[in-house]
């Protein structure tokens, strides 16, 4: 359930108010969680969980996210995605250089406070 609202977008509103209508609420307490009934709520809002929680995403594809301007640029979250699979980590800016992730001036701010 995580994954699908984690990657949702808003048509998963009508699933979230119908899994609420057949009693689904405090879910993250395992002794109330169903899933029959949060199954029964996409199969009635014709949504699958599937298409939400285990499609392959493409480099070009709209996020229901997209709306959010955090700074970072999309290009940069994409190539770290890319490297995390192949297990490589980006080092920290403070202790080599700027990886240019479009927050540089908060970045250098950062780096120059750094050990302070």
């Amino acid at each position: 359930m995580e994954a699908v609202f984690a990657r949702g977008d808003r048509r998963l509103g009508k699933v979230l108010e119908e899994a609420y209508k057949r009693g689904c609420k405090f879910d993250s307490w395992r002794e109330n969680f169903n899933f029959a009934s949060w199954e029964e709520s996409f199969r009635k809002c014709n949504l699958d969980m599937s298409f939400y929680a285990h499609r392959k995403r493409e480099k070009e594809e709209v996020f229901p996210w997209d709306i959010i301007d955090c700074g970072v640029k999309r290009q940069y979250l994409w190539t770290e995605w890319e490297k995390a699979r192949q297990e490589i980590s980006t080092e920290d800016c403070r202790l080599s250089y700027c990886h240019s992730c479009g927050l540089e001036d908060t970045c250098s701010e950062i780096v120059k406070n750094y050990g302070d």
